[in-house]
Order: structure tokens, then C-alpha cells, then sequence
């Protein structure tokens, strides 16, 4: 059931039920103020002709009956009836006279005489002597058919407005909900492909226009993971089938032609570098996809622990690492944290010349993040590479191939993005990387 649909019958139940009470109280109020003013007639009628009878009169006078409506006075039914119950007097009218019963008190009641509804009141009239009790009724025609034509009237009011109601709301609805419609075909067309889909409308409510430039943002961000993701497999798996194919290659080859030990050894120490290579880029890999822990450590033990693994990178390079700083609490465990290190650092060591120097030092002042600056002595990196080297396998400046993945440093940010911190690289001309990291 849509929303349209839904408002029309809230509204169409709210005003049926409304006007429904209404219209009863109404009719009710009207139904009883009409039997009152017919009550109070009769006993007039009744008092009257109580007191003729009382005065020595055994008959009815011709005197007009109870006037009620504005229609005039209505038709008189009476009946005088002795001490016993035997009928005294009587109107011409009353065919088949009612016999008294103990029912028939001071107070207005309601019969049947020859198929017609009636009311009437019965009055002690004999002060003294034989009892005698006078019965003066009218019919309730006149007051049936007035509750009738205005239930009618009202039912009629009611059906009309609950029409308009219904209309009304559903029109109302239908004008509202017009830019959700937009919003729907957006939300089906990305969701069946069509990623260029935008939500274009200009509307007057300020919830809605911030729900349709929500939404287009949410498309852009849809759109660019897509366009990441594919991209990603792309290259991992281009990745992955460079050291497959050379692994395969030294094997079969091996297979083939190599008869001596040392010849297989030659064989066998390059498949093993081949299998060296995947490994590292199946834990690169799975780095990235993976959620890291959510601990604290010693900042200043994971930069030690980083420069132990990176040292006999360095030593090749004759490339010397200075550490000052002094230790502090930061979130991450210390293998992921060491992880973020390690590959800045290597990043640094790789683009040193040799016999040069990488200074590593750790700010930790007050209670803010802390900095973990990486400064080596290399070209630096030129400020339209500043983002594109923390895209996934972007390798050495402006993205040329070199040694790896083209990983680290993109797990080094997206790490520490998730220890509430940051990677960011500074174009000042020198080798500088800085490294934050949350409080623990």
C-alpha cells in the first residue's frame, strides 16, 4: 500500500469517525429534546383533563391534544378506566382500547396501538370515591419521522464528507509525495545499473531537498567504490599473475632442462622468490580488507619494531635511521601500528640515496594526536602525487613501476584512519612523511 493510499484512509477514518460521533451526538441531543417537549404535553393534556374529570366529568372533553411541533396539535388517545380496570370513558379514535397494566405508571411510556407507535402518560383523577385512572396518549409518527428524516440527512452529510475527505487527502498526499516519486525512480534506475541517475528537482521543503542531495552523494560515493573496487581487482590481479607466470615459467623450465643440483638450486631459489612475492602481496591484501584491533600500545615500541625490520633494507643502502621521541599511549595494536611504520619507513629508506640518513621523531606533546615524522633525503614528492600515492598499487613518483605492490603506503593510511588518525605526505621539496596516530 503506498504512502498516498495510506494518508487517504488515516484521514478518510479520522474524519468518518469524527463526524460519525458528531452527527450521533446531534441526532441524539435532537431525539431526546423532541420526546421531552412531547412528554411535557402530554402531562399538560393530561393534568387538564384529570382536573375536568375530577370536577364530575366521566367523559372526554373535545379539548385539542398535546402540541408538541411546530406542525400543530397532535391526535388525542384517551381512555378513563375504573377502580377495577373496566373502561369508563374513551376517545372515538381508540379502536382497541389497551387494558391497564402495572407498567403504565406516572411517567411517560412507549406502545403499540393498531400498528402504530405510541406514548402516553395515566393520572390518578378521583380525589375522593372510586378510583379512576385517566390513560392520555398520541402517536410518536410525527417524532419517529423527524429522527428519521434527519438521520437520514445526516448520513447523507456524512457519506458527502467523507467523499471530500477522502479526495481531498489523497490529493493533497499525492501533491507531497510527487518529488518522492522522483527520488523512487533514482533509487530503481542505480539499483538496476544506471549509475548516472541523479535526483533533479527543485523543492520547497527543506527535508526533502536535503534527502535528494544526500541521496546524489550517496550515488558519487556508490559510484566511486564501484569504479575502486574494480580497479582494485584489476590490479591485484594483474599483480598476482606477474610472480604466478614467472613461478610457472622457472618450473617448467626446471622441469625440462635442469639436470644438475646447482642448476636446480638456481630453479628452485627463484621459484622461491616468486612464492616470497605472492605471500607478501596476499598479506598486503589482506591488510587492506581487514578490520584491524581495537587496543592500545606503546607508540615509541612500534617505531623500534619497525626500524628492526626495515634495518636490513637499510644496511643495503647504507642508509643510517635516527630515532628521537619519547613514548605514548595510541590506539592500535602493536603489530598494525608497527605495520604503518614499517612502510612509511621502508618508503623512505627505498627513496634515500645511499649513505644517507632518514630522521624518525616522535611528537607527543600535550594531549592532542600524536605525529610520527618520517624525513629521509630524497627528491621528495611532487605536489600532483601528494594523493595519488596512496592509491592502491601507485609505485614510485608520478605512479611508475618499481620494487612491490604499490601497497604499503596506502595500508599505512587506511590503518591509520582507523586508529583515528592519518598518512599524509608534505610536497616541500624533501623526502617528509607524517604520521598520525589517536590518543590510547
Amino acid at each position: 500500500m503506498t504512502f498516498r493510499t495510506r494518508t487517504a484512509l488515516a484521514v478518510l477514518a479520522l474524519t468518518a469517525g469524527t463526524m460519525g460521533g458528531a452527527f450521533f451526538l446531534v441526532w441524539s441531543t435532537f431525539v431526546a429534546s423532541q420526546r421531552r417537549q412531547l412528554d411535557a404535553a402530554l402531562l399538560e393534556v393530561a393534568e387538564r383533563e384529570a382536573t375536568e374529570a375530577r370536577n364530575g366529568a366521566l367523559g372526554l372533553t373535545d379539548a385539542p391534544g398535546p402540541s408538541a411541533n411546530a406542525v400543530g396539535p397532535l391526535p388525542k388517545y384517551g381512555v378513563i378506566y375504573g377502580d377495577s380496570g373496566e373502561v369508563l370513558s374513551t376517545t372515538e379514535n381508540f379502536r382497541s382500547v389497551p387494558k391497564l397494566s402495572p407498567h403504565m405508571v406516572r411517567a411517560p411510556f412507549d406502545f403499540e396501538h393498531d400498528g402504530h407507535p405510541m406514548r402516553g402518560v395515566t393520572l390518578e383523577v378521583s380525589a375522593s370515591g372510586p378510583a379512576r385512572t385517566l390513560l392520555l396518549a398520541t402517536t410518536r409518527d410525527d417524532l419517529e419521522d423527524d429522527g428519521r428524516i434527519l438521520a437520514q440527512g445526516m448520513a447523507l452529510a456524512w457519506l458527502v464528507g467523507c467523499v471530500w475527505a477522502a479526495g481531498v487527502a489523497f490529493g493533497v498526499a499525492s501533491r507531497l509525495t510527487r518529488r518522492h516519486a522522483e527520488v523512487v525512480r533514482v533509487a530503481r534506475s542505480v539499483a538496476s545499473g544506471d549509475t548516472s541517475a541523479r535526483v533533479r528537482f527543485d523543492a520547497e521543503d527543506d527535508d526533502l531537498r536535503q534527502l535528494g542531495g544526500d541521496l546524489n552523494a550517496m550515488i558519487e560515493r556508490l559510484v566511486g567504490l564501484v569504479a575502486a573496487r574494480d580497479l582494485f581487482v584489476s590490479h591485484a590481479a594483474h599483480e598476482l599473475r606477474t610472480p604466478l607466470a614467472a613461478l610457472r615459467l622457472e618450473i617448467e623450465l626446471a622441469a625440462r632442462t635442469a639436470r644438475t643440483v646447482e642448476e636446480y638450486e638456481v630453479a628452485l631459489s627463484g621459484a622461491l622468490g616468486s612464492v616470497e612475492r605472492l605471500a607478501r602481496l596476499s598479506d598486503d591484501l589482506l591488510a587492506l580488507a581487514r578490520e584491524p584491533e581495537t587496543t592500545t600500545c606503546d607508540v615509541l615500541h612500534a617505531v623500534e619494531d619497525a626500524i628492526r625490520d626495515v634495518r636490513a633494507i637499510a644496511a643495503l643502502k647504507e642508509v643510517a635511521i635516527a630515532l628521537d621521541g619519547r613514548a605514548a599511549e595510541v590506539r592500535g595494536s602493536l603489530g598494525d601500528v608497527s605495520r604503518v611504520f614499517r612502510n612509511v619507513l621502508e618508503n623512505a629508506v627505498r627513496h634515500s640515496p645511499n649513505g644517507a640518513t632518514v630522521k624518525v621523531r616522535v611528537c607527543a606533546e600535550g594531549e592532542g594526536p600524536v605525529e610520527v615524522h618520517f624525513d629521509d633525503e630524497g627528491a621528495g614528492v611532487a605536489p600532483e602525487d601528494v594523493r595519488r600515492i596512496f592509491e592502491p598499487f601507485v609505485r614510485g613518483p608520478g605512479g611508475v613501476v618499481g620494487d612491490g605492490a604499490g601497497l604499503g603506503l596506502a595500508i599505512s593510511q587506511r590503518l591509520a584512519q582507523r586508529f583515528g588518525g592519518d598518512v599524509r605526505a608534505e610536497a616541500d621539496g624533501h623526502g617528509r612523511f607524517v604520521v598520525t596516530l589517536g590518543r590510547g
